[in-house]
C-alpha cells in the first residue's frame, strides 16, 4: 500500500488530499472518477492511509504507528471495502455497510469505506446508500471509484467531493515502469507509449510475454499492407484475433508506428523514435508514404478504435480499416 507522496502524477490531487488531511478539512465522501488503470485504487488506498494514520505527516501516513501497520496487513478494524458481488453492488451489501458505519470507532477517530465500481450498485443499493450520505455518521469517510461515474445515480454524485484523475503523461507512465517493473528507461520507453496514459495497461503489456511478438507482427501487417490486392487485406484482417482490448491495443501499436513514419519523414531523428529496434525497416518504409497519406491513416485508425467502442462489428471494422490502409485501394473510400 503506497504512501500519497508515492503517488506517479497526479500531483494537484494528491497535494489537495494531503491539504485535507492536514488541515482536518475532510470531505465526508468523495468521487474518485476518471479511465481506468491511471491510478485511482492505489490513490484511494494511499489517501484511506493517510486518514486513518494515528501521526500523519504533512498529511500523509508515518507508515510506522499501529493503524498504518494494520492497514498494510489489512487487518484493520475501521476500514471497509465494497465491491461487486458478481456483476453489482446489491442492496443487501450496502445495507451491512449502513450497520457498521453506525457504530463508534473500534481504533482513532474515523471509519473509511472504500466503494469500487461505485457506478455497479443496482437501483436499490443507490438509493439506500443516498440516505447514508445524506445524514453521514460522524468521522466516517466514504471514497467511491468509478470509471464510468456517468453511469452512477447522480444525487450520489452529487454529494461527493468529485475528484477527477485524467491520463498520464508517457513521461510519468515511463517513470512508473522503470519503478514499479525495475525496467531500464529504453525498456519503458515503447510500453509507455502504448499505454494510452494509463499505467495499469503499461505494467500489463510489459507483463504479457507475447508484447514484443504482437508488436512485430503489427509491424509487418503495416508493410504487407501497403502493396496487398484488396483479398490480401481482408484475409490479414481475419487473422487478427483476440478480445476488444486486444484489437484496441494492436491499433495503439498500429498508430506508434505510422507516428514514426511521419517523424522520420519530418526530421530524421532516431532519438524521437519509439520503434527504434526497427529503424531499417521504418527509413524504407517511410519512401513508400505522403506525410498527408499518413496522416490520413492515422485518422482511419483513431476512427476504427471509435467504432470499437461502439460495440461495432470487430471483423467489420478491421476489413473496412485494413482496406484503407492498402495503398491500391486507399483512394477508393
Amino acid at each position: 500500500m503506497k504512501l500519497l507522496q508515492e503517488i506517479i502524477g497526479h500531483n494537484n490531487i494528491v497535494g489537495l488530499l494531503r491539504g485535507a488531511v492536514d488541515r482536518q478539512r475532510v470531505a465526508h465522501a468523495y468521487l474518485f472518477s476518471g479511465p481506468a488503470g491511471v491510478g485511482k485504487k492505489t490513490c484511494a488506498f494511499a489517501f484511506t492511509r493517510a486518514l486513518l494514520c494515528q501521526q500523519p505527516r504533512q498529511g500523509d501516513a508515518c507508515a510506522q504507528c499501529r493503524s498504518c501497520r494494520q492497514l498494510e496487513a489489512g487487518n484493520y478494524p475501521d476500514f471497509m471495502q465494497l465491491e461487486p458481488a458478481g456483476s453489482f453492488i446489491k442492496i443487501e451489501q450496502v445495507r451491512e455497510i449502513q450497520k457498521k458505519v453506525l457504530l463508534t470507532p473500534f481504533q482513532g477517530s474515523r471509519q473509511v469505506c472504500l466503494i469500487e465500481e461505485a457506478e455497479s450498485m443496482t437501483a436499490e443499493a443507490a438509493n439506500c446508500f443516498l440516505k447514508t450520505l445524506e445524514e453521514p455518521s460522524a468521522g466516517v469517510v466514504f471514497i467511491l471509484i468509478s470509471a464510468r461515474p456517468y453511469a452512477l445515480l447522480p444525487t450520489v454524485a452529487s454529494r461527493c467531493q468529485q475528484v477527477w484523475f485524467q491520463f498520464l503523461s508517457v513521461f510519468q507512465v515511463s517513470d512508473g515502469l522503470i519503478k514499479l517493473m525495475d525496467l531500464s528507461e529504453e525498456e519503458a520507453k515503447l510500453p509507455a507509449a502504448l499505454s494510452g496514459g494509463s499505467l495499469g495497461q503499461a505494467v500489463a503489456l510489459v507483463a504479457d510475454g507475447r508484447f514484443a511478438e504482437r508488436r512485430k507482427r503489427v509491424i509487418e501487417m503495416a508493410a504487407t499492407l501497403n502493396g496487398a490486392t484488396p483479398g490480401e487485406a481482408c484475409r490479414l484482417a481475419g487473422s487478427l484475433t483476440g478480445s476488444r482490448e486486444e484489437i484496441r491495443t494492436w491499433m495503439d501499436a498500429l498508430l506508434l508506428w505510422y507516428r514514426d513514419l511521419l517523424v522520420w519523414q519530418d526530421s530524421g531523428r532516431e532519438e524521437l523514435i519509439f520503434n527504434q529496434d526497427c529503424l531499417p525497416l521504418l527509413e524504407e518504409q517511410a519512401k513508400n508514404y505522403t506525410a498527408s497519406r499518413i496522416i490520413d491513416i492515422m485518422n482511419k485508425v483513431e476512427e476504427a478504435k471509435n467504432r470499437l467502442s461502439s460495440n461495432a462489428n470487430v471483423r467489420l471494422v478491421l476489413e473496412v480499416l485494413f482496406m484503407h490502409l492498402n495503398k491500391v485501394n486507399a483512394f477508393c473510400f
